[in-house]
């Protein structure tokens, strides 16, 4: 099977739910996935007139000798060929690291005055209070639950993360967008939180201090304390921001989704858009997973009455429109309402075309000819049915 890649660019979306830019180019064919080789590789490479030393496990080989190597720390590294200086394989077998080597990375990388704290899943390092913190970490390992829960009802069998899932949260958003300004560029102004699909980690900064969201000057005293700030009206869509990021983590380390794979922006950005809105009064779970999001329920309405014929088409084959900043909120609002609707009417077919996107390898090209065969083969041939029973569900929702 041969792969081409060219300014390959994973990942990217648009708006305020963003899973952070990687621009990346390796002008070969690829020409084998190394995905069931366990055995370590060890590549010494200078990047940037940077020496780095890589251990991890191969999971593509270009003809040209280019690699997409998955580190032990889950981090996915696209070396080109004149990057490499040193390449051998090691004897021992791959092993990813667990959450103590994970909390010690960090600590290293970031340095004084972050700390760690660590839930059943997660670990996350940070450099705010330890009452924010722990209500992050309760929080993720509630959407965690609801997630799998939710696609086990499903019937859709999800594997355990195979490294703890990291989440960065910095203290504010001076010292956030400082950090992140590397990543996301000029648009680290607009956007409060990001999944980042080659470092797979969530970035974000401590919400309370927002001053929309302030309350007085009294200092964070407890998770409850934050729960109380982050409960109210004004706190939702920007906590419905960290949720949907941390969506995006947990598919691509569950199975769900593929890293580095061809995975079209309505799915992803769909999918976490269908569980975003948190539910912060739950304690063990979310309860409204697959309820009606009537931000983007009301976005898509208004969008109806300017909708071309081929929006849906044009939706499946192509991203663009969630990468235009003019077109994003539309797209948005679509990709929920196509979710919602496929996985109220559909769900045994919506999982089979979850498992068939999943299937794919890593930088495989799909054209957007096999795109639309693709979903045409799960959900049926004819288009034009679909998008007119999808448009007269979706008039029924309230």
């Amino acid at each position: 099977m041969q792969r081409q890649l060219r300014n390959y660019s994973p990942g990217q979306s648009s708006a305020l739910h963003v899973a952070a830019p990687v621009m990346l180019s390796l002008v070969a064919f690829w020409a084998m996935l190394a995905s069931d080789a366990r055995a370590a590789e060890e590549i010494s490479l200078v990047r940037d007139g940077r020496p780095h030393h890589v251990t991890g496990e191969l999971l593509v080989e270009a003809q040209d000798g280019g690699v997409l190597l998955k580190a032990a720390d889950g981090e996915l590294w696209v070396i080109q060929p004149d990057e490499i200086k040193e390449r051998r394989s090691n004897d021992k077998p791959f092993e990813p690291l667990d959450a103590e080597a994970t909390a010690r990375r960090l600590l290293d990388e970031f340095g004084g005055g972050f700390s760690i704290h660590q839930t059943a899943h997660y670990v996350i390092c940070y450099n705010t209070s330890s009452a924010y913190a722990e209500w992050c970490g309760a929080l993720y390992e509630r959407l965690y639950r609801g997630f799998f829960t939710y696609w086990s009802n499903q019937g859709v069998e999800l594997r355990e993360p195979t490294w703890p899932l990291v989440a960065l949260v910095f203290r504010d958003r001076e010292s956030y967008a400082e950090y992140s300004r590397g990543e996301l560029g000029d648009a680290v102004n607009s956007i409060i939180g990001y999944y980042n699909v080659r470092t797979n980690r969530v970035t974000m900064y401590d919400l309370t201090g927002v001053d929309e969201l302030r309350q007085n000057t009294r200092r964070i005293s407890s998770a409850a304390h934050v729960n109380a700030i982050l409960s109210q009206p004004a706190a939702e869509r920007t906590v419905a921001t960290i949720v949907h990021e941390a969506t995006h983590q947990l598919a691509y380390n569950s199975g769900l989704q593929t890293r580095y794979a061809d995975n079209p922006f309505w799915v992803s950005e769909g999918l976490a858009v269908y569980f975003e809105t948190p539910d912060l009064k739950s304690s063990k779970g979310w309860r409204n997973i697959g309820g009606v999001n009537r931000v983007n329920l009301i976005q898509f309405h208004k969008y109806l009455r300017r909708r071309p014929d081929d929006s849906l088409a044009a939706m499946i084959v192509n991203d663009q429109r969630f990468r235009d900043s003019k077109t994003a909120g539309d797209a948005y609002a679509e990709a929920w309402a196509l979710n919602y609707y496929l996985l109220r009417t559909q769900p045994r077919q919506y999982a089979d075309y979850l498992a068939k996107l999943a299937a794919r390898g890593p930088l495989e090209t799909v054209t957007p000819q096999q795109r639309l065969d693709e979903f045409r083969s799960i959900f049926g041939q004819d288009l034009s049915r679909l998008d007119t029973e999808f448009l007269r569900f979706m008039q029924r929702v309230r």
